[in-house]
């Protein structure tokens, strides 16, 4: 009995050592204390921590902006959820608090928050936050220091500007109208956030303000800012939305661009104009979401994915492929997980010019997630992301149990051999648990002004003649174009399901390019004004800006156009007679038309700013890619 006591003399204090040992490499790596309450919620354990939201609803799987002009404070404010709290899962079943309860520096707290990233070393999370009445609750940027704890505002500070132009919100909540510094300072939303490199970020943004053609969703861009800049710029240029940028290991972003051009060719050929103008088309207006990928610098823009259904989320995986999540047509706040190979091509324009199937470029693969459990439930899948040793992750729902929320699941990223095993991480019956992000030190590949805005060399003319005759002496940016009559100049590689072999498309193209392009056309498409004093919206205008001729033995074009930070550009290939250029294929399966109008997005042409494209070709904005997700150190 002695020795039993002597024994448990040594062994309390070590045991009590141990723990508060524990407890100590704990809170030294997260500055909060996990919350033991949680801890039941958590039913597996994640091999690397998991940072993710829990909201009141399901708001973070919406991509359109709502309908809503928003004239009055504060303005429409999309994407909202009575509460949202930024958590932390790691490894030993911990949950961790981020957000709730925060108080920021200026005394204030966050009521709501949604997409989080994990910047490049792994040490802080970027995530988008609204803050508590009587702020005005509109999203900002926020990052959060995950060995203090200290939350910092990036965006939305005294000293950010806001929108470049007046914005819809006009009215203060007194009835009186705000000074326009008000409403550039408060009007707009900064969401989804992600690290570029060491000297900045990019987010989607709604500081260019515009509802867009034929609604009133407040339109989003992609936006870059530079550690050092006064302000942000934007590197693309819907009229819709743009959301979700990642960084990948190459240098390029990838996001969800939201194909909505309301404009046409008419069906003589002479024109493009908007189908609400009424009249006869030749093709038909877009209203599709793809994968695109754009440098951060702006100046090369391309598709990365493009499939028949929705191509939402995009985020890089470890297996080099791209995963993303896309909402049912027939059965609304349905969602699944896909992945593809980079480049993945599935839709063209045809005589109709509608989205349709049509062929997949080469040995590129699309496999879609098993949307059902182990127990046979079926499951609405979204947010998915990479984790290491082969995992994605994901928010998943059961879709015919009641009361069923949606919890963050995991599965291994190989779905062409094999049924992954999907396991439940984590479950609050009373949050929706989504997006989450594994926390790891990631490694890119930086180039040589990878977040400066590329300068061409070249010297702008003084002015320019635009195609109703006028002279232009206004902001220009220089475009090139060295292959609108050649083949599509990157080594994709089709495959031709009927004759089972591999095509070239530099040396046989299985869509050719256009023949018969004599000259550009440029066409503006300027964004909606809300400066006039008795009109609270100006529709944007719609007008020819340029023809250039291309260089007639090259079939080149290297020019000065007009440049405007409220006007979009659409670009069409036109013929020897001035009508949109239109030819056939030669060896698809079924022959098709195609038509040299780049209809499927908004370009913008930065002033003093290069910009690339490459052919008037379908599929033509392809460009090659790494996009294999890396661990850094």
């Amino acid at each position: 009995m002695a020795r039993n006591r002597w024994v448990l003399f040594f062994l309390i204090p070590l045991v009590i050592f141990v723990i508060w040992k524990t407890q100590a490499l704990f809170f030294t790596k997260y500055a909060d204390k996990p919350d033991t309450r949680l801890r039941t919620h958590c039913k597996n354990l994640p091999s690397h921590p998991i940072v993710f939201t829990s909201r009141t609803n399901a708001s973070s799987f919406e991509a359109p902006a709502p309908e809503g002009e928003g004239f009055t404070f504060p303005g429409n404010i999309p994407w909202t959820a009575k509460e949202g709290r930024l958590r932390l899962l790691d490894t030993s079943g911990n949950v961790l608090e981020l957000t709730h309860g925060k108080v920021l520096e200026d005394g204030s707290t966050l009521v709501d928050v949604m997409g989080p990233s994990v910047n490049l070393d792994g040490t802080s999370v970027y995530f988008a936050g609204r803050k508590a009445a009587p702020f005005h609750g509109r999203w900002r940027i926020y990052n959060i220091d995950l060995k203090t704890g200290f939350i910092r505002q990036i965006t939305g500070r005294p000293e950010d500007s806001g929108c470049v132009a007046l914005p819809p919100m006009r009215y203060g909540a007194d009835g009186k109208i705000l000074s326009d510094t008000d409403r550039k300072q408060t009007d707009y939303d900064d969401v989804d956030p992600a690290e570029v490199g060491p000297d900045g970020i990019a987010f989607a943004s709604s500081r260019l303000p515009d509802l867009g053609r034929d609604h009133a969703r407040r339109a989003t861009q992609i936006w870059i800012w530079k550690k050092g800049d006064a302000a942000p710029h934007p590197i693309s240029a819907n009229r819709n939305n743009d959301r979700w940028p990642a960084q990948t290991y190459s240098d390029s972003l990838i996001f969800s661009l939201w194909s909505r051009n309301r404009e046409a060719v008419t069906e003589d050929l002479s024109d493009i104009r908007p189908v609400s103008t009424g009249g006869k088309f030749a093709t038909e207006p877009t209203d599709h979401w793809m994968a695109a990928s754009l440098t951060p610098n702006g100046t090369l823009f391309g598709f990365a994915v493009k499939t028949t259904e929705h191509t939402l989320r995009p985020r890089p995986l470890f297996n080099g492929r791209i995963a993303f999540m896309s909402e049912s047509i027939t059965e609304p706040g349905h969602f699944r997980i896909a992945q593809a190979d980079w480049g993945y091509f599935e839709l063209d324009r045809g005589d109709k010019t509608k989205l349709e199937p049509k062929r997949k470029i080469g040995t590129a693969r699309l496999d879609y997630a098993p949307d059902q459990d182990a127990e046979k439930n079926d499951l609405s899948i979204g947010c998915p992301s990479p984790c290491p040793e082969g995992k994605v992750l994901f928010a998943a729902l059961k879709r015919k149990t009641p009361a069923a929320t949606y919890a963050i699941h995991w599965m291994g990223d190989n779905w062409q051999e094999n049924t992954p095993v999907q396991e439940v991480l984590f479950d609050d019956p009373q949050f929706e648990d989504s997006e989450p992000v594994a926390v790891y030190a990631r490694s890119i590949s930086l180039k040589e002004n990878h977040l400066v805005p590329a300068i061409t060399p070249k010297t702008p003319p003084d002015n320019l003649t635009l195609a109703d005759g006028k002279e232009y002496k206004g902001p220009m940016g220089y475009v090139e174009n060295l292959a609108v009559l050649q083949e599509i100049r990157n080594p994709i590689p089709w495959y031709d399901v009927k004759n089972n072999e591999k095509v070239d498309p530099r040396v046989n193209p299985l869509v050719p390019p256009p023949p018969n392009v004599e000259a550009i056309a440029f066409y503006a498409g300027y964004r909606d004004r809300f400066d006039d004093p008795v009109k609270p919206r100006v529709l944007g205008a719609w007008k020819k800006l340029a023809v250039i001729p291309i260089d007639p033995e090259e079939g080149a074009l290297d020019k000065w156009v007009p440049s405007d930070p409220l006007m979009t550009t659409v670009i069409a290939g036109l013929d020897n007679k001035g009508k949109i250029a239109k030819w056939m294929s030669k060896r698809d399966l079924d022959q098709r038309t195609f038509y040299a109008y780049a209809g499927d997005h908004y370009s913008q042409i930065r002033p003093k700013g290069f910009h690339y494209c490459n052919g008037c070709h379908t599929g033509h904005t392809f460009h090659s890619s790494n996009v294999r997700e890396k661990l850094g150190k």
